[in-house]
């Protein structure tokens, strides 16, 4: 017996986050237009954060049901990041999940209180700084960014290790980068990327926040 969302609950969720997906490496809008002008398309899930029932990933059986139900136990997720956290339970965890659907309401939160463009303007310097600080490093991500588009993944190296990599990590090597796990670092603290380390592999994903600034066109800049 699954324990399933409600409709108010799954609009809760969804409003709650301004329709978008809750993963960072995402933020797809979930709804939209239908061509008949009196529905919407939909492409967003309520998921559960622990299993709506037995065997499922991250199940909790310290829940009790109307805790299950609840909105504390759900974030707002497109169809494709709702299946992908439920295929690797080990990588996405209950604490990871729930700091994306933090974010994601924070982020909201800032848009309907008109935040965010003070915070655009604040990331404008925030880059200019990093420039300074780290401009051979921000180049290379830029050039691995712009050949591999959807990549997200990367982890840090010295060239001597071995290393069996899954097929989509980026690499960044100490050899190469004088104090490299300080400049990651600063760019954890200032939200740019997110630490997601296992089996003792430093290993980190890009925000969409500094994938936009290092992809955009500096033509215009």
């Amino acid at each position: 017996m699954r324990d399933d969302f409600d409709q108010k609950t799954k609009d809760v969720l969804y409003k709650r986050v301004g329709g978008k997906c809750s993963n960072p490496t995402c933020g797809q809008a979930t709804s939209g237009p239908h061509t008949d002008e009196k529905k919407t398309i939909n492409v967003g899930v309520a998921a559960h954060i622990t299993a709506a029932s037995v065997g499922g990933p991250r199940y909790d059986p310290t829940l009790s049901q109307e805790e299950r139900i609840s909105s504390d136990n759900g974030i707002w997720l497109c169809q494709v990041c709702a299946k992908l956290i439920d295929s690797d339970a080990k990588r996405y965890t209950v604490d990871l999940i729930r700091d994306w659907k933090r974010d994601a309401e924070n982020e909201a939160l800032s848009r309907v209180e008109g935040k965010h463009r003070t915070t655009q303007n604040n990331n404008l310097a925030v880059f200019s700084k990093l420039e300074k600080l780290m401009p051979r490093l921000l180049s290379e991500m830029q050039q691995d960014l712009l050949q591999y588009p959807l990549r997200r993944e990367f982890v840090l190296l010295q060239r001597s290790w071995t290393y069996w990599a899954g097929g989509d990590e980026l690499c960044y090597f100490y050899d190469d980068h004088t104090d490299l796990s300080g400049m990651i670092s600063i760019l954890c603290n200032y939200n740019l990327v997110r630490e997601i380390t296992y089996n003792d592999v430093k290993r980190y994903v890009f925000l969409e926040e500094l994938v936009d600034y290092l992809t955009q066109d500096r033509t215009d800049m």
